[in-house]
């Protein structure tokens, strides 16, 4: 009917490397049909995430794989229907990878693929919202770290047992299940969790999944937590100079108070640090320092 407006989610990354001229590049393909370079991008698929759908869009449209890193913006725009328009939303994620001379395969989608230094990115790809997820991307230090940090998923309502041995409730395991698959996008290769059987329960099915072992740490425990409230910070602080990236599971007052400490210091803008059971943070370091954080 005319006038009216679809909505359209798609997703994308900028996929960047340090290029052998000491500068960083990023991946532009070029779609024939449209006869422009831009940054990698699609439709999400029906009930798909859009941090998956960036991962397979971007992998589909280069041939590399990629591990996700930070999300840097949304471009919102609006293409010209005669059955109406179009309001179309992309997400896009800055994104890393170890092989990044993977190969690749042109179709009528994509007939190129190249990378490039940001100074031609910056004049040759042409469209408003390229040029501003460049923006985004250079407004960031360089992320070095990402630190996952889940809260337990949902625990049984009725048990007799110590507080330490509550299990996670069916709705929990699902719950689980499902961040693992998300979580392992990041290939972490620690994982460490509060000592509780909810914690561990909500963190294993993510260290199975990237086969990385899975320690305990008594600083993600709220009791821990009451007699010094700073070492949980610093303890991530820690985790995050090893680099690469690293899973943790903290009891939910434990994330709340951290990610206020760590954004207060870092001057990272947090509005709500409210964290609901099975939820996850992606937090973006650099070095020590964290730069970014966004709910998974």
């Amino acid at each position: 009917m005319s006038g009216t407006r679809r909505h359209v989610a798609a997703a994308g990354g900028l996929l960047w490397r340090n290029g052998e001229r000491g500068l960083v590049e990023v991946v532009a393909v070029w779609r024939p049909m449209v006869g422009n370079w831009s940054l990698p991008k699609g439709k999400l698929d029906p009930g798909e995430h859009p941090l998956t759908a960036a991962c397979r869009e971007v992998e589909e449209e280069t041939g590399i794989p990629v591990i996700p890193q930070t999300w840097l913006c949304r471009a919102e725009y609006v293409l010209p229907n005669p059955e109406g328009d179009v309001h179309k939303w992309v997400d896009y994620w800055s994104m890393r990878t170890e092989k990044p001379d993977a190969a690749f395969i042109a179709d009528e989608e994509i007939g190129e693929r190249r990378w490039i230094t940001l100074a031609e990115a910056r004049e040759g790809l042409t469209r408003p919202r390229d040029q501003e997820v460049l923006r985004a991307f250079a407004a960031l230090p360089a992320v070095t770290a990402n630190v996952l940090l889940v809260a337990p998923a949902e625990s049984e309502t009725h048990w007799g047992g110590p507080e330490v041995t509550r299990p996670l409730s069916a709705r929990g395991q699902d719950q689980a299940v499902r961040l693992a698959a998300l979580a392992s996008l990041y290939q972490p290769d620690r994982a460490y969790s509060a000592t509780g059987r909810s914690s561990v329960q909500t963190v294993e099915p993510i260290a199975q999944g990237v086969r990385c072992a899975l320690q305990g740490d008594s600083a993600f425990d709220t009791e821990a937590h009451e007699r010094n409230p700073l070492r949980s910070a610093e303890r991530l602080r820690e985790l995050a100079g090893g680099g690469g990236a690293v899973i943790v599971c903290a009891e939910p007052e434990v994330i709340c108070d951290t990610l206020a400490i760590l954004a207060d210091e870092d001057g990272v803008e947090v509005p709500d640090v409210s964290t609901r059971p099975g939820e996850a943070w992606v937090l973006s370091c650099s070095g020590r320092r964290l730069v970014g954080v966004e709910r998974l």
